[in-house]
């Protein structure tokens, strides 16, 4: 009979445990489709403003990126000449 009870507590702690973690799956479904929503929203109301500002980030990253690059290329430059001065 004892071996009765524990097979049939495992299965009433595995239902437990299957109905919280199906309850969880619920609440973050129930987050990501209200956080959709409202990025639909800010679309509609916003989208305008939002495009200009997402277009100036992309093109001072861009710069930004450039500049890093040109300073680096110039850098590296430098060195080959100071190489060259140092082995003459």
């Amino acid at each position: 009979m004892d071996s009765i009870c524990i097979e049939n507590c495992e299965k009433e702690d595995m239902y437990d445990l299957m109905e919280h973690r199906l309850m969880q799956m619920t609440f973050w479904a129930h987050k990501e489709v209200l956080f959709e929503k409202i990025k639909q929203k800010i679309e509609q109301q916003e989208g305008e403003k939002l495009e200009k500002i997402a277009e100036l980030l992309v093109e001072a990253s861009r710069n930004r990126t450039k500049r890093a690059q040109e300073a680096d290329a110039k850098t590296e430059e430098i060195k080959d000449k100071l190489r060259e001065a140092l082995d003459e």
